[in-house]
């Protein structure tokens, strides 16, 4: 059974609880970036910065300091002082309204705002940072980073209540590392701070504490990818086990989405080799060869010409970069084959540009997520911890 986490301190690491309520969340940020030096800039007033548990400094908006890694340590420098070395800074806001401005020194040229606090360490390979935030404005911030600006309110409120079912059923996923989820897509897109579409934060008010739920009343895992081409695909196709809820459904609403098709011109000669090299494809066969170039999907497959030869559709999207698996295979020119795909990510879930599309034909957002996941509910957190104490 899905178990989440309550905080019972703001400046500790999340413990878990019975309870499917989770106030605040650890977001890794930066992951990726190899980050070794930062500034920030508090955008309000009342943020204390506490190295190893003591305050060095009581902060305002004209406040500037730097962190620095140095060899297992965290330099704290502001433009006139030199604060020393620690092993821990912790920011701390003072009121539930504050957010701060980082930008990336080492590597250069990055700038993000953030709600409320942040937790910072020395890593292996940078800082390790950790944005500290409450639930809601997380959702706001994954909203803006997953959807843009001048969407539907409708959609944005779909898309609100799945962000906020994906970070609660996923909660625990990189607690060995510090945090419960990192910023990238093999989680949900943040970028900070949702600040540039004020139909995020209604749409996010709007439904909160709005989660989806299984007939079971345990959280459902809420994919969701760019568009689906005309066609989703059910859950066994993308991962290992079957959900209930993520069926193979024709989505005639994502066929004229910005996503929906897609082409990529690829060398024959490298097409055939790698068939061969991967897949023990015999290419020598003039039939096969026929095959592998003139390959057409109406409707999505899961493996590559026919099951008999164990070439997933998934496999060569990762090896060659794809947008989908959702694609036919032609003959251009003497040495060339062209790729015309439909659709853009993996395909199960709800297609965000059907989504849209969807709301602009005047579905509301109920409508939208039941059309894309079969028997959900649609339920309070708090009322979903009714049904479980029942």
């Amino acid at each position: 059974m899905f178990r989440c986490a309550l905080f019972i301190s703001l400046l500790l690491l999340p413990k878990l609880s019975s309870s499917s309520q989770l106030d605040v969340l650890l977001i890794g940020i930066l992951t990726d970036s190899d980050l070794r030096a930062v500034q920030i800039h508090p955008e309000v007033d009342g943020y204390k910065l506490l190295a190893d548990g003591k305050t060095i400094i009581s902060l305002d908006i004209t406040s500037r300091f730097s962190l620095i890694n140095s060899g297992g340590y965290i330099r704290v420098k502001t433009p006139d002082k030199d604060f020393g070395q620690y092993k821990e800074i912790k920011l701390l806001s003072g009121s539930p309204d504050s957010y701060f401005r980082l930008y990336s020194i080492i590597p250069n040229g990055i700038e993000r705002v953030y709600d409320d606090n942040l937790l910072i360490k020395p890593g292996p390979g940078g800082l390790k940072i950790v944005n500290q935030v409450a639930l809601e404005k997380y959702v706001a911030g994954v909203v803006e980073a997953e959807s843009g600006k001048e969407k539907h309110i409708e959609f944005y409120k779909a898309q609100a209540i799945i962000s906020r079912s994906y970070a609660l059923n996923n909660a625990n996923r990189y607690l060995h590392k510090g945090y419960n989820l990192n910023d990238l897509v093999d989680c949900q897109v943040y970028h900070g701070r949702a600040r540039w579409e004020p139909l995020i934060k209604e749409a996010v008010n709007d439904t909160r504490g709005k989660v989806l739920v299984d007939s079971e009343m345990e959280l459902i895992t809420a994919a969701f990818h760019r568009n689906s081409g005309g066609e989703t695909v059910s859950s066994e196709v993308i991962w290992s086990g079957s959900l209930s809820y993520l069926s193979k459904r024709q989505d005639h609403f994502s066929l004229n989405g910005k996503h929906a098709r897609w082409e990529k011109k690829i060398s024959k000669r490298d097409w055939f080799s790698y068939l061969s090299s991967e897949f023990n494809f015999d290419t020598n066969d003039k039939l096969l060869e026929e095959m592998a170039q003139n390959y057409v999907q109406e409707n999505r497959h899961v493996y590559f010409l026919d099951p008999i030869f164990q070439i997933p559709l998934k496999e060569i999207r990762s090896d060659w970069s794809l947008k989908s698996t959702f694609f036919s295979v032609e003959p251009l020119g003497q040495d060339s084959l062209i790729l015309k795909g439909k659709g853009f990510g993996h395909g199960t879930g709800l297609s965000q540009e059907g989504a849209m599309q969807m709301a602009n034909l005047g579905f509301s957002h109920v409508d939208i997520l039941h059309f894309y996941y079969d028997d959900v509910h649609i339920i309070n957190l708090e009322a979903l911890e009714f049904f479980r104490t029942d």
